[in-house]
């Protein structure tokens, strides 16, 4: 079975990049969103089952989306994984990652469909 996955990043070249390769080495991307709004939107369409958050959404926040859908999603019994990822050194934001509801932290250069599934399979394991 895939992992169905949305990204939301504020950059549309970053999303059709990362769409494009990510499903080209196996990951169903079910959704794109470039702000929190339009990932809410998508979560519910779309019921992926890890969210890709870029950590510095334009004006927004995003472990304050990842905190938004770790909350909705387990409130309707469906929690879904929720993937930090920044441009930024994971050292640069540990205190920022380990605080969120995120399974983990990917550098968006480390991107990969085998760094999600890594992810996703030590999802419980030491906090990111």
């Amino acid at each position: 079975m895939g992992v169905r996955c949305l990204i939301v990043d504020d950059s549309a070249s970053f999303l059709v990049a990362a769409e494009r390769m990510l499903t080209s080495q196996g990951i169903d991307v079910v959704g794109l969103a470039c702000d929190s709004v339009q990932a809410m939107a998508e979560l519910d369409a779309v019921r992926p089952d890890v969210v890709l958050v870029d950590v510095f959404l334009g004006t927004e926040c995003g472990v304050t989306l990842a905190q938004r859908i770790d909350a909705v999603t387990r409130m309707h019994g469906s929690p879904v994984d929720v993937i930090l990822m920044s441009t930024r050194a994971r050292e640069d934001l540990l205190a920022l990652v380990r605080d969120s509801p995120a399974v983990d932290f990917l550098k968006k250069a480390e991107l990969s469909a085998r760094t999600i599934r890594t992810a996703l399979s030590s999802r419980g394991a030491e906090a990111p």
